[in-house]
């Protein structure tokens, strides 16, 4: 006959060495009817990880081109702002001449407007946010116009004298006829504008910034200061404060005053052209982020098909480990409280 011992160590370690392991996985059944999906993705879908990180991968690059997205739209609608800024002084300036019968008295008049709307053209012009200078085209860290006075009025003075062979001051600019005046106007002031404009008076970059809008499609999201109605609208208020007008003949300063408004006109309407651009992209944006939001449906839908777990069977789970978990400790409290002494 064989006596076999029975240790109360043994039985109180019996149901303490499952607890660990109960612990375990309560913690992983709560944590997934928390989260609704497995907690090891790669365990449980084993190869078919692969094709799970690859949806997340997808719609993590969705959600980073709509969060661009939402910077682009800032800047357009930014942008969009600056221009009404700009179209409407323009407008404004432009109805106060027509019509109007420019006399000697009302010179100081028209040059103060003049030099207000081009100081307002420079500013709205030079606006920025976020540190980004909304007409600076791709150049977006520097202001893109510089003050009038910086460089752009000594040309224009220098055109001036070198054409008509007299400066602005000169008594003999009532000389000037309209003929001569539009000889400027077409030559050497148009030149100015056109061919020194960049890096005389602005700093801008002729190319706009492009945004990636969607996988597939990419727009111009901004504008820049060397766009030709910006050209057009400062060399209107320059022709009217900065070319002699308090000096010419009353018939050379009608013909200025009918060219200016005329150039304001065409300035107006390439402002116009380039809101209409503006809200070309910005509709391209809304339909890439609409199209984007359905795809993101359509993978979250897939990545669940991947990855969820039954919310049910979850909680069942839980309930059942909560169970096993509580009887184990009421098993070894019951084990711990077995002594020798209390049969003696």
């Amino acid at each position: 006959m064989k006596t076999t011992f029975i240790s109360s160590t043994t039985l109180w370690n019996s149901p303490r060495s499952t607890l660990d392991k109960l612990q375990s996985e309560l913690v992983k059944a709560n944590k997934e009817v928390v989260t609704g999906r497995h907690m090891d993705v790669g365990l449980a879908l084993g190869r078919k990880t692969g094709k799970s990180l690859s949806l997340r991968q997808e719609r993590a690059s969705l959600d980073a081109l709509t969060d661009s997205n939402t910077s682009a739209t800032l800047r357009l609608r930014s942008t969009s702002a600056a221009l009404d800024q700009v179209r409407g002084g323009a407008d404004n300036f432009k109805n106060a001449l027509i019509g109007m019968h420019v006399g000697a008295q009302d010179v100081p008049l028209i040059q103060s407007q003049a030099r207000a709307g081009l100081n307002k053209l420079i500013a709205n012009l030079n606006e920025n946010v976020g540190s980004q200078y909304l007409f600076g085209g791709v150049n977006s860290k520097v202001g893109p116009l510089k003050a009038y006075e910086d460089g752009f009025q000594t040309a224009v003075n220098g055109a001036f004298l070198t054409h008509f062979t007299f400066p602005q001051t000169d008594p003999r600019v009532a000389d000037i006829t309209p003929a001569q005046m539009q000889a400027f106007i077409d030559g050497p002031l148009a030149d100015l504008f056109e061919n020194q404009w960049e890096g005389t008076w602005s700093n801008a970059s002729d190319q706009n910034i492009q945004s990636l809008i969607s996988p597939t499609q990419r727009v111009e999201t901004s504008a820049n200061a060397n766009e030709t109605a910006f050209r057009e609208l400062a060399k209107a208020y320059v022709m009217t404060f900065d070319l002699g007008i308090e000096r010419l003949n009353d018939q050379t300063r009608s013909y200025l005053l009918d060219r200016v408004v005329g150039t304001l006109g065409g300035g107006v309407s390439g402002v116009t052209e380039l809101q209409a651009d503006l809200g070309t992209a910005q509709r391209k944006i809304d339909d890439a982020n609409e199209r984007m939001s359905l795809q993101k449906t359509f993978f979250e839908e897939r990545i669940t098909n991947y990855e969820a777990i039954d919310p049910a069977e979850a909680k069942v789970r839980v309930d059942q480990l909560s169970t096993q978990l509580q009887t184990s400790y009421s098993l070894t409290a019951q084990l711990n409280r077995l002594s020798l002494i209390s049969f003696l």
